[in-house]
């Protein structure tokens, strides 16, 4: 071998192992806040939607900080996704689910407060809400105190019940927020955003 070539040889070796810089290669393939691997729900048993979250009853749930003062529980059996979202203190709220697949702006709106409704549509672009048009899923309400002042009870949790067959995809989006009296909280801050809403990636 040549002299020119094993010069040749070692320059190759040399760029080879060399650490790559922000142009190289693995630059290009680290990890950004929308390419984080989806979250694996876990199966597990039914629950029964009525806002009382029992610790036995979501033992076996994926559970996730929402916020500093909100849990969120998922887990899945072989027809439906369970949700809850947990406050730390009662008040009296409620809650947007939204769910969507990766590849599409517009999204499934579920909602439970006093009344249960869902609408599809895209933030700037939704459609005004139909109460009770709820298929294929449910969740708790708030609990009358006087129905006459329209005044509720707190509550700490709302679950959800949905069948798998309203989902997007096996691998979907979901984000959520609470409305209160003093307006609309997004939760998941952390998560990667799209369409002004945080959201989780979500593999069945």
């Amino acid at each position: 071998m040549t002299l020119g070539a094993i010069s040749r040889l070692l320059v190759a070796v040399a760029l080879t192992c060399a650490p790559l810089g922000a142009g190289g290669a693995q630059a290009r393939t680290i990890a950004t806040p929308s390419a984080r691997p989806a979250l694996t729900i876990p199966l597990g048993r039914a629950i029964l939607p009525d806002g009382r979250v029992d610790a036995d009853e979501w033992r076996d749930a994926r559970a996730i900080d929402a916020a500093p003062d909100v849990r969120l529980y998922l887990k899945r059996d072989d027809q439906f996704l369970y949700v809850a979202v947990v406050r730390s203190a009662p008040a009296i709220f409620g809650v947007n689910l939204y769910l969507a697949a990766s590849d599409t702006a517009r999204s499934l709106n579920l909602h439970a407060s006093a009344k249960l409704g869902e609408r599809q549509g895209r933030a700037g672009a939704w459609p005004e809400w139909v109460w009770w048009n709820n298929a294929g899923w449910t969740a708790n309400v708030a609990r009358g105190e006087s129905f006459t002042e329209r005044r509720f009870l707190p509550d700490t949790a709302k679950e959800f019940q949905i069948r798998l067959s309203r989902l997007p995809a096996r691998g979907f989006g979901l984000s959520l927020d609470l409305e209160t009296a003093q307006g609309t909280t997004p939760l998941l801050t952390g998560a990667p955003t799209r369409e002004g809403l945080h959201w989780l990636a979500l593999q069945l």
